[in-house]
């Protein structure tokens, strides 16, 4: 598939983040979907890996990695473990603070991301895991993340309230709330 437009191709990731990457504090996973709370550890996560795919990583800035190896969660998974039947959003937050969310509808084939290229994620990569949603910007895909959570509120987005697009669609070029 050729690169979306606005984008040029680079050798390997660029590492950016808002927080300390020093501030990671748990392995543990927070689900959450009304009263409903499930906490999974690091070692059950990796036993429920069912997802493994070849994808593209665009940056709203401009820059795309191809073809690089994801394994983790399916969020079909992720839902049946906490029986969730209906929300609009799923909202997201890290180890550090940071928070983002996506709208259901854009959350089909996204995933929580544990390794990259057969390996466990780097601390830069957002280890102990991410959240991977394939067809959106990469300001989207959380790292570090501590919490996800299923809801009918729109949750706050620290980039969306910046400015960019709650959406983030790449091959609708949604950079930036007024595209």
């Amino acid at each position: 598939m050729p690169l979306p437009k606005g984008q040029h191709l680079i050798k390997d990731f660029v590492d950016i983040t808002v927080e300390d990457i020093n501030t990671k504090t748990s392995n543990d996973l927070i689900l959450t979907y009304k009263d409903i709370q499930k906490i999974l550890n690091y070692e059950q996560l990796l036993d429920l890996i069912d997802t493994k795919v070849s994808l593209d990583m665009h940056c709203v800035d401009g820059w795309s990695v191809i073809n690089n190896e994801f394994e983790g969660i399916s969020l079909n998974k992720i839902i049946s473990i906490l029986d969730v039947s209906s929300f609009k959003y799923i909202g997201l937050e890290s180890n550090g603070g940071f928070k983002s969310f996506i709208y259901k509808d854009d959350s089909i084939d996204s995933f929580l991301c544990l390794k990259l290229n057969g390996k466990p994620l780097s601390i830069p990569r957002g280890f102990p895991m991410r959240f991977v949603a394939p067809k959106l910007y990469a300001y989207k895909w959380v790292k570090y993340l501590k919490k996800v959570t299923f809801t009918d509120e729109k949750p706050y987005g620290y980039w969306e309230d910046r400015g960019y697009s709650a959406r983030a669609r790449v091959y609708l070029q949604e950079r930036f709330e007024k595209d």
